[in-house]
């Protein structure tokens, strides 16, 4: 499937770590959002985060502190009102190397540039204009978000099903393992991204069709790879 330039791709982008460079402020507003719900909570259990969607970590923080998955309703609200003072100004986060270029490139040669986070629209969009980088470009009628999702292979089979209603072929770009195997899951094709915790070799032994260092450096093999 890859290389040839008669394929129209939608090119289906992970925020955290693929298009903005990761920091601690999800942590900490996981961590406000179940202590409103749960009250002050003297240790708090960290679920592991990076790979899952939004709900899949209120249900799981929740879970893990004393709560219930009942709650989580309650918790996801409070998740997004936190993220919306958090973010509310520019500068938070920061777009990472190559991700402008390569997007705008992909557009150009008639890819559909879509995203398909764990992180609910609300704070996609958030995050998106905290680093200040621009949400036109994509196509947020065919993404798929992370705030109804439990897993990542729900977002997956959900945008198998939207690219064959559009004639489009899928690919999925992003940074963790979970990515990949997502992808793989729903019979996507991956591309890694060494911009999050992963390093090449990590993504590298995962299922994709490419892997490289960041899109600065890798955007020529990503356009080439897709035909464009």
């Amino acid at each position: 499937m890859t290389g040839d330039p008669a394929l129209r791709r939608l090119v289906l982008w992970d925020v955290d770590g693929t298009l903005v460079r990761n920091d601690e402020s999800d942590e900490r507003l996981f961590v406000a959002a179940t202590e409103s719900v749960l009250g002050p909570l003297p240790n708090v259990v960290h679920p592991y985060r990076h790979g899952k969607t939004d709900r899949q970590l209120v249900i799981e923080y929740l879970e893990a502190n004393g709560g219930s998955i009942a709650q989580a309703d309650e918790g996801s609200a409070s998740l997004i009102a936190l993220s919306e003072t958090h973010f509310a100004e520019p500068g938070e986060r920061v777009v990472l190397p190559g991700v402008e270029k390569t997007v705008e490139a992909l557009a150009g040669a008639g890819h559909v540039n879509a995203m398909l986070t764990g992180n609910s629209e609300a704070r996609a969009r958030l995050k998106l204009h905290s680093a200040e980088l621009s949400p036109d470009p994509f196509d947020w009628s065919v993404s798929c978000f992370g705030e109804d999702a439990v897993t990542r292979d729900e977002l997956t089979l959900a945008a198998a099903a939207n690219s064959a209603l559009r004639g489009l072929v899928p690919v999925v770009v992003g940074d963790t393992v979970a990515d990949s195997r997502a992808a793989e899951a729903a019979g996507i094709d991956f591309i890694g991204v060494a911009t999050g915790i992963y390093t090449v070799v990590q993504l590298r032994a995962t299922t994709n069709i490419l892997v490289v260092d960041d899109l600065a450096i890798g955007c020529s093999s990503v356009l080439r790879l897709l035909g464009s």
